[in-house]
């Protein structure tokens, strides 16, 4: 029988051994049985876009690939006073004589999301993971860099024995408060797009006309894939089944559910779940060996060995994933409306998301819910006290300060901020049908590229020779074709 309290441990941090453990799983997968990791080049297209509410972009925009290496999509963000946290690698402690029980930290990552970090600095302080705030998740296939607050710690030696390959902490200070979610202004992105062949001169002044009118009026402001949970794209799907109260149903889909942009290894592994559901020991063994890519999944079979019918108390065990599972929803929702509404009609400044006790926020997207059998308020409400239910409004257009934009060959560089809530990938969308993913469609350059001193902007040269490691190893997942 499984331990709770170990297996808790297990999905919060993970050593460098045990990463490299699972890799080494993987590899010698792969060798085996290279047909089950290969799949088509993950391609924005326009069935995609539909699947997530998307359906008012040109096709004829060429392809752009992004996130082959992390320090393609740089994401530093900006405090709500303009302070800019960048990249760059910096002392340790810095100012720690004010009083105060909060320590904040600068968070610099590469290869892991703002959750899985917060998680391996609880546990490797010994806090709980309460107790360290953010205003925002970064992505994990990116470079990024963010404000932390860290409460409830007395000796700011325990910082030393944070030593890991993919994230590190700089400029840590000493203050009152915490960092809540939304704290800061917004993000500045440097990304680079790598495109199959080089752009005509029509194509160069076309993108550069259009960034001239986004930069006057605004972007459509849709929430992109990553919103929804990448590669699988269910974070809706799972939102919608929470709304109806079908607790099983949500863990049973997220653990079972093969999604086409998974590997067949995965979807594999996936199918023999299903056919194991209720045997909770079992699939435990099943996931053991992977106890990075199946954090998620461990942590709720964990539950459920100890507590097997209480689905409810599972999802609790998650509360940031159903938090975010059930705002997916509203921005599934939002999307289609805000397509509706481009393809014929009055586009109003902003539209109101649906997690609110207010009917007035629920009217917009009636026929959607209709046809979702959805009945709001709704008892998640209540089941989950975590959940920010009110009011809210998103905008339907989006400004940006373009800082720069660079063409070179088969290489594009878009240097811009973009205030907070706002996706980056959703500007590009107004350029390029993006790709990401391995396999790569044929014809894009690999190389790295330092984008800051493409862009003017400093270099990555220090940095990048710290995660040295890391980035290595994802240059060796790229020659071997797995991600």
């Amino acid at each position: 029988m499984v331990n709770k309290e170990n297996c808790l441990y297990l999905v919060m941090m993970l050593t460098i051994e045990e990463r490299e453990r699972e890799r080494q799983l993987f590899e010698a997968e792969r060798k085996r049985a290279p047909e089950l990791f290969l799949r088509e080049p993950m391609i924005d297209s326009a069935d995609y876009l539909r699947w997530i509410g998307i359906e008012a972009m040109s096709p004829d925009r060429p392809l752009g690939y992004i996130k082959l290496l992390p320090q393609d999509f740089i994401v530093e963000e900006i405090l709500p006073d303009g302070t800019l946290i960048t990249v760059d690698p910096g002392l340790l402690i810095g100012d720690i004589t004010a009083e105060g029980k909060t320590y904040y930290a600068e968070l610099v990552k590469v290869g892991i999301d703002t959750l899985a970090a917060k998680d391996e600095i609880a546990a490797t302080l010994g806090i709980d993971g309460k107790n360290i705030g953010f205003a925002g998740i970064k992505d994990r296939l990116a470079l990024t860099s963010q404000r932390i607050s860290i409460r409830n710690m007395v000796d700011s030696a325990e910082f030393e024995k944070i030593n890991a390959e993919n994230f590190f902490l700089k400029n840590i200070v000493r203050g009152k408060g915490a960092v809540a979610n939304g704290d800061l202004k917004g993000n500045r992105f440097i990304i680079l797009l790598r495109l199959p062949k080089e752009l005509s001169k029509e194509e160069i002044a076309g993108i550069r006309k259009r960034a001239q009118e986004i930069k006057e009026d605004g972007f459509w402001n849709f929430f992109y894939f990553q919103r929804f949970g990448t590669p699988r794209l269910l974070s809706h799907w799972l939102g919608l089944l929470l709304l109806k109260g079908r607790y099983e149903e949500v863990i049973r889909t997220f653990l079972t559910y093969a999604a086409a942009r998974e590997l067949p290894y995965f979807k594999n592994i996936r199918k023999e779940i299903a056919d194991m559901w209720g045997n909770w020991q079992g699939i435990y063994e099943r996931l053991k060996p992977f106890p990075y890519h199946f954090h998620h999944e461990l942590s709720f079979i964990s539950y459920l060995i100890e507590h097997p019918a209480d689905f409810l108390g599972a999802l609790h065990t998650l509360q940031d994933q159903v938090r975010l599972w059930m705002y997916a929803y509203d921005c599934f929702l939002f999307n289609r409306k805000l397509s509706e509404l481009i393809r014929g009609g009055e586009v109003p400044v902003s539209l109101p998301l649906i997690t609110s006790f207010n009917p007035k926020d629920w009217e917009p997207y009636q026929k959607f819910l209709e046809a979702d059998e959805v009945k709001l308020p709704s008892r998640s409400y209540y089941d989950f006290p975590f959940i920010r239910v009110e009011s809210r409004v998103w905008p339907t257009l989006q400004k940006l300060d373009i800082h720069n934009v660079v063409f070179k060959e088969r290489l594009t560089v878009f240097a811009f901020s973009l205030p907070k809530g706002s996706y980056a990938t959703s500007f590009l969308m107004e350029f390029f049908t993006l790709c990401s993913g391995l396999p790569m469609p044929a014809g894009i350059p690999k190389e790295p590229v330092d984008v800051k001193e493409m862009t003017g902007l400093g270099t990555l040269a220090p940095v990048l020779e710290k995660f040295k490691p890391v980035l290595d190893k994802r240059m060796e997942d790229i020659a071997g074709g797995t991600e």
